[in-house]
């Protein structure tokens, strides 16, 4: 493998996530969710809270 693709440069971005954020190369710990759509750590909360229904537990079901 030559040299250059060793430590590839901090600046150069890999892609972007569903909430349009840069995702640079080398990057650890990105999810993909679905062909394509991807998710950094720090998105995992706001994409359950987007993707999901909140339930009122005063009620049964």
């Amino acid at each position: 493998m030559p040299n250059d693709l060793i430590d590839p440069p901090e600046d150069e971005i890999w892609g972007y996530t569903i909430y349009d954020e840069e995702i640079q190369v080398g990057e650890l710990d990105i999810r993909e969710i679905e062909p394509g759509r991807y998710l950094k750590p720090e998105e995992f909360d706001r994409y359950m809270i987007d993707n999901s229904i909140k339930v009122d537990t005063e009620e049964r079901q």
